[in-house]
């Protein structure tokens, strides 16, 4: 009876596979330039702050259903804010975890949308007196699109918030702080 029993969940998932309703699944990672656009506002209007050019690393992994997928990722970034008229700068690091609704067409591309959670590991940065800082996890968006042959990806995504972010100890109610990433990634 054991045996049957085994037999018949053996062949269920045989079927199941064979007919694409099982996800496949793949693991890989990614890293590039990751480009930190910004609506801070400081108290005073002579204090601008002005993003550069960082980078990214991460682990993506993807769960897929035939044309439709889910994108789960780890990825870490870092990035500095000049901060004009303070003579100073300030450096961001932070964790992301997006977790991406995935469509494929013509099979080598797909778009991604879906929420990201971010959580700020590491800022740092004075002048004048003020400590800059970005204390608050947000939520947020992101979209994007990717181009996979074999197993090389080239992406480009913009991950946005939907939640105002604390700078300098305070919110103003228009901090926001937004990145634009192309990268590429490698699946095993």
């Amino acid at each position: 009876m054991k045996r049957l029993a085994l037999l018949l969940i053996v062949a269920f998932f045989a079927t199941e596979a064979s007919a694409g309703l099982l996800p496949k699944a793949r693991l890989g990672i990614k890293a590039g330039m990751d480009y930190q656009t910004n609506d801070i506002k400081a108290i005073a209007d002579q204090i601008k702050f002005d993003a550069n050019t960082g980078w990214y690393a991460g682990l993506q992994g993807e769960l897929t259903w035939g044309m439709f997928g889910i994108r789960p990722e780890l990825i870490y970034s870092h990035n500095k804010f000049d901060v004009e008229g303070a003579g100073s700068s300030m450096k961001l690091s932070k964790l992301d975890l997006p977790i991406l609704a995935q469509l494929k067409f013509l099979g080598v591309l797909s778009i991604q949308v879906g929420p990201t959670f971010c959580l700020m590991t590491n800022t740092s940065g004075s002048a004048d007196g003020y400590e800059w800082s970005v204390e608050r996890p947000t939520v947020g968006y992101a979209v994007g699109a990717e181009a996979r042959i074999w197993k090389l990806a080239v992406s480009a995504r913009y991950n946005g918030s939907f939640k105002d972010s604390e700078v300098m100890g305070f919110t103003t109610g228009e901090n926001k702080i937004s990145t634009v990433q192309l990268g590429v990634g490698f699946y095993f």
